[in-house]
């Protein structure tokens, strides 16, 4: 490749990922990972040593307490970690039935400016998030059950389920920035909740922090 072509292949990439980012500040809630994301969270393990997540072994048990104490964290800088939270609306609404994603589209003001969204739930999945879930998931309803377990799916193609396993939970966050706009380092322009006041939250439902 010459180097006319590879500048040009920078910008085209270059040109994607602000393109990306600004459709994806359109409509803030969880996004699935692209694979701009994926490869940057490769390359970033690759980097930092942690070869694709890690491989040493890990306490199932505390895993799966990890796993909760992570959903929790994520639907606290949600907003939705209160009674109602699976039947949260973008803007604070609720919906009636976990029969379905609601697909209601809702605007609401978000630092002083009106923003509209599908996302629905407790972890605020677009409408167009939750439909490719549903069918690679098998999911027939939006119950919090179901919303869980869309949620680490979108983790794990992330690139970060690993990591919550093992408590690696800054590196995790990390990772998963680009799904959740109230991650801190989302760089969506909507609020962010700083990394340790997550951390708190994290460890206070029984998480482990291992780095």
């Amino acid at each position: 490749m010459d180097r006319n072509t590879f500048a040009l292949l920078m910008l085209a990439t270059v040109g994607y990922v602000v393109w990306r980012d600004m459709q994806r500040s359109e409509e803030i809630g969880a996004q699935m990972p692209d694979l701009i994301d994926q490869a940057e969270n490769y390359f970033y393990d690759a980097t930092e040593g942690n070869v694709f997540g890690g491989t040493e072994e890990t306490d199932m048990g505390q895993a799966a307490n990890n796993r909760a104490a992570f959903l929790l964290m994520i639907r606290t800088a949600e907003g939705t970690a209160g009674r109602d939270g699976y039947r949260t609306l973008f803007g604070g609404g609720l919906f009636d039935s976990f029969a379905d994603h609601p697909r209601q589209v809702v605007t609401a003001m978000s630092n002083g400016k009106p923003i509209s969204s599908s996302a629905a739930g407790a972890y605020q999945f677009l409408r167009r998030t939750w439909e490719t879930l549903a069918a690679r998931l098998g999911l027939t309803d939006f119950s919090p059950a179901s919303q869980d377990a869309a949620a680490l799916e979108l983790i794990s193609e992330a690139g970060a389920l690993g990591d919550v396993d093992a408590g690696r939970f800054a590196l995790a966050v990390r990772k998963v920035r680009k799904i959740w706009a109230s991650m801190p380092g989302a760089g969506y322009g909507q609020p962010e909740v700083a990394l340790n006041q997550l951390q708190a939250a994290y460890q206070a439902a029984g998480g482990v922090v291992n780095g």
